[in-house]
């Protein structure tokens, strides 16, 4: 999103603005409290540098998914394609709220823009020290910030009182710019009295209902919303808008009563769980509760809610049946206590939801599972199902099948959800959910893992308004669902999805341990089963142990853990097949099991297990077998591993079978000699480079043997060659298998030499313009190289002349400042727009360059010229 921060109303501190870079490879980092004008500063350069500018709040989420939505990439796009896409323009990037904790290594390191950090505290980054020892950051603190007498002065316009307010503030941006704005002291009441007065009445109330919420998003803000900001008085960024801290403190301290009936009169313009958000904020507790009451979907993250559970706990049921499942969503057992009591109302909605709630988090590994309690509540459910709503019917069969479901009995399950299907009304939103858990229960039972991946995807788009305490579940599950087939990068950008999604910490906590496992992080893993532990949260700390195990190759970390995780590491760890868990009922862990029996034993029942297990076939290889385990005699499995690790394994029957896939050869050797085959540049050496030249032009290799040993016999020189073109080709084609060079050739080549000559052919000056750079084929010395020189540059030169754009032309005196027919139709260009300053230096230049380097004068036609330029 653009900076918008710049509002008219501000003073523009050029003391401040003249301290900072102007370019991208450099660093700003303004630290300082709230309301000292970081922000601003921000905005101000934005708008004196006019450069493409991004803005992203720690607060809002993680600046790195925050840039790349607002580059149009995908949110969870990996540092790597943020970064790229940084350096595609000239950015400004301001990343504020900072606090130290989010990951900024990979744009620190790099610096494709020229980046702002702000925060309140220091920030512990250990790239800063490094860019102020080499001058290219730029540390603002408070004192720096802070207003001088000058500034204030001229921020009051001259008006009295702008001394007492300096005084007052210490140069604190904010309470001396309302002061400034109000006319009025700097305390906060006689601030905020004196916006009353400088404000209509509509929008102060707007900023009273901005001082309950901590943003206001765009969908419902209102002309008068925008009219604060314009004012100065709002911030405003790409979720929507918010009142500064500083000012939402004030009003809350001085002004509730006015707070609260500002949220009071927004009933009806906010969604139900904006509405609940405010209430909270203003203190109405009451009124919270009455919502909350209410039998409404109320989607707001678990995280959230628990920070409610004071006020939530003095509610009526349905206020404590959403504390409860929300209790069990964080991990505190204490909720299972809540929904029992709510089992046994007298009203069957409220015991009915209790009852489901309860089956479904009682049979969750997760929470510890119980299973004959969770039974006892999936019967108790359903003898109430015919005395509620269908919808409220459907839901509780929908959570109560995991019950049967974890009691290894799926044809119930299926059951449950085909009912649950069938009560739930067809335009209901709470569908998906039963839907998704056939696709699961398909996959247990028939294997079909490609339709639960598709199921999963397109859950996570369609969960709408019911998403936050089932988004986080879904994605670790797709995480982990790709990373059997191999996918890193898409496992990889699922993970970190849910690592930042709301509504499910316990979910978005496995997502982090599988994410660090992938990344091989073991410090972050480390900790992540720290805080496991902390949540005394069994399943989670065998996960994080059985995974952190494999990465530090430790055994002893999973020393008194029992269950099949820790068994199936144990085993792997200490090369022991007689330490592999008893063959496991779920279909995932049966994956699991036969890949690290294959990986002990090596029999191929095992790998025929594997590929019969489900309807991806050898596509689950890759995440369970390594490549180099897979038997010789059975190249075709390795079609589903990564075309790179092929190439690098040198199994050549492998390779063979993918050849179609390995894409060109890429050849730049236009302004620089680069060739880069699928595993990365390759490095030429000696003759080598001379061989690829001539190759590239297309000569035979008769000829190329000729043009390089002149002096010796056609045997001789053809020996010579083929020793060069064996080591050629090693170095193009380390797998192997014949793929870029041939008896006829070079083949499959995509080389800008030849994108030029297309161009050329096709009269596309602006390609031949981009493309063009000199020297052609650098650091190779040949006649039949400098002939092809010659070539290619009279063609670009014809052409770009017949075009006769100035740049064009400019181009042409680049490559030779000396080249009059270029110069002649530039000025007459220049005089004909006017530009007869422009027209003048150039013929000067000309005329300069000319005499140094060859002591001649230039033509009459350009002395003409200059003496009418000259008068």
């Amino acid at each position: 999103m653009a900076l918008a921060w710049s509002s008219p109303v501000y003073l523009e501190r050029k003391r401040l603005l003249d301290l900072l870079p102007e370019e991208p490879g450099f660093c700003v980092w303004l630290e300082a409290p709230a309301g000292f004008g970081k922000s601003v500063l921000a905005g101000q350069l934005a708008a004196r540098l006019g450069l493409r500018a991004l803005w992203a709040s720690a607060l809002l989420g993680e600046p790195r998914a925050l840039l790349a939505e607002a580059l149009g990439l995908p949110r969870e796009a990996p540092w790597n394609a943020v970064v790229a896409a940084l350096g595609e323009a000239p950015s400004l990037v301001v990343l504020e709220d900072l606090t130290g904790e989010e990951a900024l290594s990979p744009l620190l390191r790099t610096l494709p823009c020229l980046l702002v950090l702000a925060s309140r505290k220091p920030l512990p980054y250990p790239e800063l020290p490094k860019l102020l020892a080499e001058g290219r950051l730029v540390h603002l603190q408070a004192p720096d910030l802070a207003f001088t007498e000058e500034e204030a002065e001229a921020l009051f316009g001259g008006r009295e009182g702008w001394r007492e307010a300096h005084r007052a503030t210490g140069g604190w941006a904010l309470p001396l710019f309302l002061s400034a704005f109000t006319g009025r002291s700097p305390e906060p009441e006689a601030l905020l009295q004196s916006l009353r007065e400088s404000l209509s009445e509509e929008e102060f109330r707007e900023g009273l209902l901005l001082a309950a919420l901590p943003l206001l998003p765009s969908a419902h803000a209102l002309p008068v919303t925008e009219g604060l900001f314009q004012k100065g008085l709002l911030q405003r960024v790409p979720a929507g808008y918010r009142l500064h801290p500083l000012l939402r403190g004030m009003a809350l301290r001085t002004l509730g009563e006015e707070v609260r009936e500002a949220v009071r009169g927004a009933e009806g313009r906010l969604p139900p769980e904006l509405l609940a958000e405010a209430l909270f904020g203003a203190g109405l507790e009451e009124e919270l509760l009455e919502l909350l009451e209410r039998p409404i979907p109320l989607p707001i993250p678990a995280e959230r809610l628990v920070a409610w559970e004071g006020v939530l706990r003095r509610g009526g049921p349905r206020a404590r049946l959403r504390l409860g499942e929300v209790l069990l969503q964080v991990g505190r057992r204490e909720g299972f206590a809540l929904l029992e009591a709510l089992a046994a109302s007298p009203d069957p909605g409220v015991a009915l939801t209790a009852s489901g709630h309860l089956a479904y988090y009682l049979a969750d590994p997760l929470l510890g599972q119980d299973l004959g309690a969770a039974r006892a509540h999936l019967e108790r459910g359903l003898a109430l199902l015919d005395r509620v709503p269908p919808e409220l019917a459907g839901r509780f069969l929908n959570d109560a099948a995991r019950v049967p479901y974890e009691e290894g009995r799926l044809l119930e399950a299926e059951a449950l959800l085909e009912e649950a299907l069938r009560r739930l009304p067809l335009e209901s939103p709470y569908r998906l959910a039963p839907l998704i858990n056939l696709a699961f229960l398909r996959f247990e039972r028939e294997g079909s893992l490609l339709g639960r991946i598709a199921a999963l995807e397109e859950a996570v788009e369609r969960l709408g308004p019911l998403g936050p305490a089932n988004l986080a579940g879904h994605l670790r599950d797709l995480g982990r669902l790709y990373l059997l087939l191999g996918e890193r990068e898409k496992a990889r950008e699922r993970l970190k999805r849910a690592q930042e999604a709301e509504g499910h910490p316990l979910a978005a906590l496995e997502a982090r341990m599988l994410l660090a496992h992938l990344e091989e992080d073991a410090e972050g893993l480390s900790r992540l089963v720290a805080q496991a532990e902390l949540l005394e949260n069994p399943y989670l700390v065998a996960r994080g142990r059985a995974l952190l195990a494999g990465l530090r190759r430790d055994p002893g970390l999973l020393q008194g853990l029992t269950g099949f995780l820790p068994a199936l590491a144990r085993a792997l760890l200490l090369e022991d097949p007689a330490l592999l868990p008893p063959y496991p009922e779920e279909r995932e862990e049966r994956l699991h099991w036969h890949a690290a029996r294959y990986r002990l034993l090596q029999e191929e029942e095992d790998l025929e297990a594997l590929l019969s297990l489900t309807d991806a076939r050898e596509r689950v290889l890759p995440g369970l077998v390594p490549l180099g385990l897979l038997p010789r005699k059975r190249p075709e499995l390795a079609r589903a591993y990564p075309l790179g690790e092929v190439l690098r394994s040198g199994w050549k029957e492998a390779v063979a079978l993918r050849l179609a896939e390995i894409p060109p050869l890429q050849v730049e050797v236009l302004g620089r000699f680069r060739v880069r085959n699928p595993l990365g540049g390759v490095e030429l050496k000696g003759k080598e480079q001379a061989v690829f030249a001539l190759l590239l032009l297309g000569l035979p290799r008769e000829e190329v043997a000729f043009a390089l040993w002149p002096d010796l016999s056609e045997e001789a020189a053809l020996n010579n060659l083929y020793v060069w073109l064996n080591r050629l080709r090693k170095a193009l084609e380390p797998w192997g298998v014949p793929t870029y060079l041939g008896e006829e050739g070079l083949r499959r080549v995509d080389c800008d030499l030849r994108a030029l000559e297309e161009a050329l052919k096709q009269e596309d000056a602006e390609r031949v313009y981009a493309l063009y750079q000199e020297p052609l084929f650098p650091g190779l010395d040949h006649p039949l190289l400098d002939r092809k020189r010659e070539e290619v540059f009279h063609q670009v030169r014809a052409l770009l002349l017949k075009r006769g754009e100035a740049r064009y032309l400019e181009r042409l005196l680049e490559l030779d400042p000396l080249d009059e027919e270029a110069l002649l139709p530039l000025v007459e260009g220049c005089l004909a727009r006017g530009q007869r300053a422009r027209a003048q230096a150039h013929l000067e230049r000309y005329r300069k360059r000319l005499w140094e380097e060859l002591g001649e004068k230039p033509s009459p036609r350009v002395e003409a010229l200059l003496r009418r330029l000259l008068g």
